[in-house]
């Protein structure tokens, strides 16, 4: 069972939003002593992660830990359609051609479309922070669009929008995990990635 754990993640809304998130995962699952790195590598988006691959990589292994890389699954490919499960077999191919010194467990857990798509679908903590109205209606179907950050843009009116770099890790850290269990298929794969890092011997 490993006691240390090491992010990385895609952009600069995520390197304070994802660690409250695996902090409450493993707060809740009784593995308060797993401790984190410190401040998550930030990698961008899938096109750069295939490219810079190893040197993620070759920094990542330097914490000689368990890895868990979140990312969105929603870049624009001509052409093509991203498929989370492909995506992970591709990159985990990628990674046994590498010539890797002391390897470690990775575990990838995407969200589609944006890591923001969980807040329309447990919806609550959304409502909290920015202290809805109860008339404010809330589609989950807009969850499986793209840009869920102007999805909620459009919540605020004109007065505001929502800006990742100050409000995701707030949001974040109001979200119900049974809520989020029961609407996100994103966010069970993402625990069961930390529980897989987490607890294998």
């Amino acid at each position: 069972m490993t006691g240390k754990l090491h992010l990385i993640v895609e952009g600069d809304g995520d390197k304070t939003a994802v660690p409250k998130l695996v902090h409450k995962i493993l707060a809740d699952k009784q593995l308060s002593h797993v401790r984190l790195t410190g401040e998550p590598q930030v990698s961008g988006g899938i096109a750069k992660v295939e490219k810079r691959l190893a040197d993620f990589l070759g920094y990542a292994l330097k914490h000689q830990c368990p890895i868990l890389w979140v990312l969105d699954c929603d870049e624009k490919i001509p052409g093509k359609t991203l498929c989370p499960v492909e995506q992970v077999a591709k990159l985990k191919a990628q990674i046994a051609q590498l010539a890797l010194h002391n390897p470690q467990p990775i575990e990838f857990a995407f969200f589609i479309k944006e890591f923001e798509a969980l807040f329309l679908l447990e919806e609550q903590a959304l409502r909290t922070h920015f202290k809805l109205a109860p008339t404010v209606t809330i589609d989950p179907k807009v969850a499986l669009r793209r840009d869920a950050k102007g999805e909620i843009s459009a919540l605020l009116g004109k007065e505001r929008a929502y800006k990742e770099t100050t409000d995701q890790a707030k949001i974040t850290s109001l979200l119900s995990l049974d809520k989020c269990r029961e609407v996100s298929r994103d966010f069970r794969h993402l625990e069961s990635a930390v529980l897989r890092l987490c607890t294998t011997p």
